[in-house]
């Protein structure tokens, strides 16, 4: 007897249970009874030989460890078999979204992640607004923007958090300003939640400070970091090799981590909309990692291994 298949039927429902944490919620997520859907996921259980659900008293009270190791195999193979349909059926989506980044974000992983939604979708017209956060963000309730990815504070409320980041306070190796009082910042303008975050940890600090350099441009403050002009505060994701990391090891202050997260519009969006947004938290599940710049070769590699 070979190997028995799963059904993706089968899978997608197993993951909306999850995600909506619940038979009914599921039910309808998908249009379809309570009982139809647990018929479904009682099949996929028989079919792994393993439960997936905790249960008790008739309820669900989390994955099992089966569960929780077919839940990532589910999503992944999800993706795979809508990407494929999505490519070799020629999408029929159509239309055009508006969508604002952070220019840190938009800088190293942009390219590639809107490269590969333009290929499965070449008739949707993309429209990216770069600017801070603050303003995205009020940009989209607005309605001047269909969705914006958002730095924000941990503690902020309403949108999609995706993945959080945390921040350092970043100088040049060829140049020590640590010293220097008050300390030169490089920095965004009022309104950034780096800026702030720096300010106000000097100031809880009792450590004096003084802008030496304001640029809305990532590029502008990486330079000026990097020619001494003044420490600033980036993530991880807008480091340079000529940087410095520096911490309390130097007299600086701790800070937070920060979050991207995804803001949609009230009006809701289109289905290309949609799409890009069923997209994007796809690569939250991979990892943005894997949207690094890469050689070609590298990619045809990577493409390999993804399509399997």
């Amino acid at each position: 007897m070979g190997i028995p298949s799963l059904n993706v039927e089968l899978l997608r429902t197993f993951v909306t249970v999850v995600e909506a944490q619940g038979f009914t919620q599921a039910g309808a997520r998908l249009h379809r009874t309570q009982p139809a859907v647990s018929i479904q996921v009682k099949r996929l259980e028989q079919l792994v030989e393993r439960p997936l659900f905790v249960r008790r008293k008739g309820r669900l009270c989390g994955l099992t460890e089966a569960g929780e190791v077919l839940l990532g195999y589910a999503r992944h193979m999800l993706r795979i078999n809508d990407d494929a349909l999505q490519a070799v059926g020629a999408s029929g989506l159509a239309g055009k979204v508006r969508l604002g980044t952070p220019e840190d974000f938009a800088s190293k992983y942009l390219p590639l992640l809107l490269s590969r939604f333009a290929t499965m979708h070449p008739r949707v017209q993309l429209e990216v607004c770069c600017d801070l956060s603050v303003k995205l963000l009020k940009s989209v309730r607005d309605g001047e923007l269909d969705l914006a990815l958002i730095r924000r504070n941990l503690e902020a409320e309403g949108g999609r958090g995706l993945y959080r980041e945390p921040l350092h306070w970043v100088g040049s190796r060829m140049c020590q300003l640590i010293e220097t009082d008050p300390l030169p910042l490089a920095v965004f303008p009022e309104g950034c939640a780096y800026r702030a975050h720096a300010i106000d940890a000097l100031a809880a600090n009792g450590r004096a400070w003084r802008l030496a350099y304001v640029s809305p441009s990532l590029v502008g403050i990486q330079a000026a970091v990097l020619g001494g002009l003044g420490v600033s505060v980036l993530p991880d994701s807008s480091l340079l090799p000529g940087h410095r990391t520096l911490g309390t090891a130097d007299g600086l202050p701790s800070l937070p981590s920060v979050e991207l997260a995804l803001e949609i519009a009230p009006s809701g969006l289109s289905r290309a909309g949609e799409s890009l947004v069923d997209y994007i938290l796809g690569r939250v599940e991979d990892g943005f990692e894997s949207l690094d710049p890469m050689t070609d070769e590298q990619v045809s590699t990577r493409v390999e291994v993804e399509d399997g």
